[in-house]
């Protein structure tokens, strides 16, 4: 019960702090999107070749805003939180984890008000979008693996937070948002079926965008994606967490 009291202080601490003094708060996990929504329609709309470009944009970039903000949240999160670490006795692998829980906070905000615009756009109410919730929970899982592999790293390699910053608009451009999933002229397509993201983003776009439910194949191929990075994330981790205090 104290680690879970830890863990929620934490979260609402780092959600606190992301809004504070900001006049949109919480509606920017709506607002980002959106705007990414309409230069999106204003440049590739008409020329897309995709039926419901609205629905087919929106059902990916909520999900990519989740784990852009987390990871993004995250890198930084150990050396960020030195001085907790060093006069509190709180594992170190909280400080991640606070991170996106309050990012998953902001994503729940944000699916419910794009409901409504994606029902507008022609998503029908269903029972098959209760599937978003095992779908989140395998996404976070692999995002939480990848936030303890680079909050880890960082601590010792500053330049981590800065890579990562760089790599991400490559990785948004990789992950099939904006254009077709299976576009043959697409001379990065072996990158693009590579990129884990694209298989959380089809799975999620598979219960938003798509009439039938997700295929089982898509659903073990995330779990074991998931599993993977958050065993990978977790070893490293785990090998470095001894050493976070004297290299900070």
């Amino acid at each position: 019960m104290q680690n879970i009291n830890r863990i929620y202080a934490l979260s609402k601490r780092n959600v606190i702090l992301r809004y504070k003094n900001s006049i949109a708060g919480f509606l920017w996990g709506f607002i980002k999107p959106l705007l990414y929504l309409l230069i999106f329609i204003v440049i590739f709309g008409n020329n897309s070749g995709i039926n419901n470009y609205v629905l087919y944009v929106t059902s990916g970039l909520v999900f990519w805003f989740f784990f852009a903000n987390s990871t993004s949240q995250s890198v930084g999160s150990i050396v960020g939180s030195a001085g907790l670490l060093k006069a509190l006795d709180i594992p170190s692998q909280f400080f991640p984890l606070s991170e996106i829980l309050g990012e998953l906070f902001n994503f729940f905000l944000t699916i419910i008000m794009f409901l409504i615009l994606m029902n507008w756009a022609g998503l029908v109410y269903d029972a098959r979008l209760l599937l978003v919730f095992p779908c989140i929970f395998l996404f976070s899982v692999f995002v939480y693996g990848l936030n303890l592999l680079l909050s880890a790293i960082n601590v010792f390699f500053r330049d981590v937070g800065i890579i990562w910053g760089t790599i991400q608009p490559a990785l948004f451009f990789l992950t099939p948002i904006a254009y077709p999933e299976s576009n043959p002229k697409h001379e990065y397509r072996v990158f693009i079926e590579n990129n884990p993201i694209y298989f959380f983003i089809k799975l999620g776009r598979s219960i938003f965008y798509n009439t039938e439910p997700p295929p089982m194949h898509l659903w073990v191929t995330c779990s074991i994606i998931s599993l993977v990075m958050f065993s990978v994330g977790y070893f490293v981790f785990n090998r470095l967490k001894n050493q976070f205090i004297s290299a900070i």
